[in-house]
C-alpha cells in the first residue's frame, strides 16, 4: 500500500491555468471549476506583478479538480515568467481529497521538488487511518512521506488487523484458559 501522498495544491500548481481570485461576496456555493483550472475565492486579494507574489486574505477557499482547500490566508510566489514556484497556506488549513483530508496550521507547496511541508499539528485522515506528527514532508515524485521534529502517531484501522488474535494457535488453547501449550497441567 502506497504511503498517504497529499495532493494538495498540485492541480492549482499543475494545471497550467492562471490563478482566478475574488468573486462577488454573493458567491456561496461551490462552483467547480472548468477543467483544467482552479477557483480562488477570498475576502482580499493582493497582488504584486513586480515581486511575482499574489496574497489571498480572509476566508480562503481553493477549489481544483478532486480537491477543496480552505485557510486564513494564501500567498502563491511566480517565477519571472509567471508560473507558480512555491503557495504557502497559513491559519487552519484543511485539504479534502477523495478519501483523505488533512488538517495543519501551515502547508508549503514547492513545485521544484514537488514536495509539501506540513507543519503545526498536521493530521491526515485516509478512510479509517490517521497519521499525526510535528513535520509531514511528502514527496509526490518518490511517492515518500517523512515526519520528523517530535513524535509521530499512526492509527491503522484494518479489518484483519482488528479481529486477530493474541493466543496462538495451539491445540487445546483458548483465549480464556491461559494454556500456551497442549500438554495437560501438572495436578
Amino acid at each position: 500500500m502506497k504511503p498517504p501522498v497529499l495532493l494538495l495544491l498540485a492541480v492549482v500548481l499543475l494545471a497550467g491555468a492562471p490563478l482566478r481570485a475574488q468573486l462577488p461576496e454573493s458567491t456561496d456555493t461551490e462552483e467547480q471549476p472548468p477543467v483544467g483550472s482552479t477557483l480562488i475565492t477570498s475576502d482580499e486579494l493582493h497582488s504584486d506583478e513586480a515581486a511575482h507574489i499574489s496574497d489571498f486574505i480572509g476566508n480562503v477557499v481553493v477549489i481544483g479538480q478532486n480537491f477543496h482547500m480552505t485557510c486564513h490566508d494564501m500567498k502563491v510566489y511566480f517565477t519571472n515568467d509567471n508560473k507558480v514556484m512555491k503557495i504557502v497556506a497559513i491559519g487552519d488549513v484543511v485539504i479534502t481529497q477523495p478519501n483523505r483530508v488533512t488538517h495543519c496550521g501551515h502547508a508549503e507547496y514547492y513545485q521544484d521538488s514537488d514536495t509539501f511541508d506540513l507543519t503545526q499539528e498536521p493530521i491526515i485522515y485516509q478512510g479509517k487511518n490517521i497519521l499525526k506528527g510535528t513535520h509531514i514532508v511528502i514527496d509526490r515524485k518518490s511517492q515518500k512521506l517523512n515526519t520528523n521534529g517530535g513524535r509521530t502517531t499512526t492509527i491503522i484501522n484494518n479489518s484483519s488487523l482488528n479481529n486477530a488474535t493474541t493466543t496462538p494457535n495451539v491445540p487445546n488453547a483458548t483465549p480464556d484458559s491461559g494454556a500456551a501449550t497442549s500438554a495437560p497441567a501438572n495436578k
